[in-house]
């Protein structure tokens, strides 16, 4: 649960809260998200309830493409459908999610129970590339591969970057103490 001061601050940042009357949905991922489906997609769904009583809501997370729906969940919180929020206050739920699909709209959604209709969503692209909305690159020919090499076997080129200037300081920093001893000697 969030303090006072927490969801004084989410209700004053339009940015973060999607305005619902009755409640807010919004969570810890990106606009757009790299995601290779089967995998872990850690997130951290967090619900508000702006209003001054206590609240029951239910979440659901919706998957689609191109506007259809491919796939609806409930999500559980504390193995029950509907969970409570108190009045004027935040609950965080901790959690990830396993899809089996990418390239999809990931959509969240809250249910108030008494008004029984969605009263907020928040949504993300789930994508392969990180890529999605920019325009494709032209294809570029495939390195030649090389005999005895598989072409699982890459080199991180980053990582020999990365050493090649830790040495590149080190001889450096070494150099220029040989010549504040050398100085030092002649005196």
């Amino acid at each position: 649960m969030l303090n006072k001061q927490a969801l004084a601050f989410l209700k004053t940042s339009p940015q973060t809260l999607g305005g619902g009357v009755y409640g807010d949905v919004f969570w810890n991922l990106m606009p757009s998200v790299m995601y290779v489906p089967g995998t872990e997609l850690p997130c951290t769904v967090y619900v508000a309830n702006p209003t001054d009583e206590d609240r029951e809501y239910m979440l659901a997370l919706v998957i689609s493409s191109g506007g259809t729906t491919i796939a609806e969940y409930p999500i559980r919180v504390d193995d029950e459908t509907w969970f409570p929020v108190e009045a004027n206050s935040v609950v965080s739920l901790p959690g990830a999610l396993l899809l089996g699909y990418s390239d999809v709209a990931l959509t969240m959604s809250l249910y108030e129970k008494e008004q029984n209709k969605v009263v907020d969503t928040v949504s993300t692209a789930l994508t392969t590339t990180g890529t999605s909305g920019l325009p494709e690159l032209p294809d570029v020919p495939a390195f030649p591969e090389f005999p005895g090499i598989p072409p699982s076997a890459g080199i991180d080129i980053g990582a020999i970057m990365n050493l090649m200037i830790t040495m590149m300081i080190v001889v450096m920093m070494m150099k220029m103490m040989a010549q504040s001893v050398s100085e030092v000697k002649t005196r």
